[in-house]
């Protein structure tokens, strides 16, 4: 009698093992694979993040061919209908003497090829009076940014003398610059000029709201 009870408890103990080992291999089965040492909320916030920085610098793309070609008609449409665009010469934004445009005052200044003071220059003072072409080929798209040495979103690259305001002027907004180190090697790299693109997000759109240039100043 000892005997049978003594291979009745062996029996038990071996269908537990299996029962178990069988919950382990389907609880391996189902669950999701993760990246080892990432967290999934860590891994679709970098994405998030990527993909966030493509679409504003595929959208400067864009914007820096409308300026390269001063296709003001399609510079307009990047403007919130409500709000007007600002133009700083300089890294410093002077929001008392800046000009602003709102798209339809945009498309005017185009037409009628009229003088505006856009604000005052580095070192003199002087007002500057040009009309949106000069402004243009002056401050805007004085260089083939379109293929700019480097490109960041979010983050300064040059900086020289002047003050850059433009987180205290527009804070939370996203921004893209275009920057080249320098062109004659005489002037060792204080020849540096960069432009950069600010944005905002409104109804899931993204809008221009400045335009900055900036190089090196006294």
């Amino acid at each position: 009698m000892k005997y049978l009870y003594l291979i009745l408890a062996v029996c038990i103990v071996t269908a537990c093992n299996q029962n178990g080992k069988k919950a382990n291999e389907t609880s391996a089965d189902t669950s999701k694979p993760v990246t080892p040492g990432i967290e999934q909320k860590d891994s679709l916030s970098a994405e998030g993040n990527a993909q966030a920085d493509t679409l504003l610098l595929q959208t400067s793309h864009t914007i820096l061919t409308t300026l390269k070609q001063k296709d003001f008609q399609t510079l307009s449409g990047f403007i919130h209908p409500g709000w007007q665009l600002l133009f700083s010469p300089y890294a410093y934004i002077d929001t008392t003497h800046s000009q602003v445009l709102s798209p339809y005052e945009l498309q005017a200044a185009a037409k009628k090829s009229s003088v505006l003071t856009w604000g005052t220059y580095d070192g003199s003072g002087e007002p500057i009076k040009m009309n949106i072409s000069q402004y243009f080929d002056k401050f805007v798209y004085n260089k083939d940014y379109l293929n700019a040495k480097e490109k960041s979103v979010n983050k300064f690259i040059a900086g020289g003398n002047s003050l850059n305001n433009l987180k205290e002027v527009y804070p939370g907004s996203d921004f893209t610059e275009f920057y080249f180190p320098g062109f004659d090697p005489k002037y060792d790299g204080m020849d540096w000029q960069t432009l950069r693109l600010v944005f905002r997000k409104e109804n899931n759109k993204l809008y221009l709201i400045a335009i900055v240039h900036d190089q090196w100043t006294i």
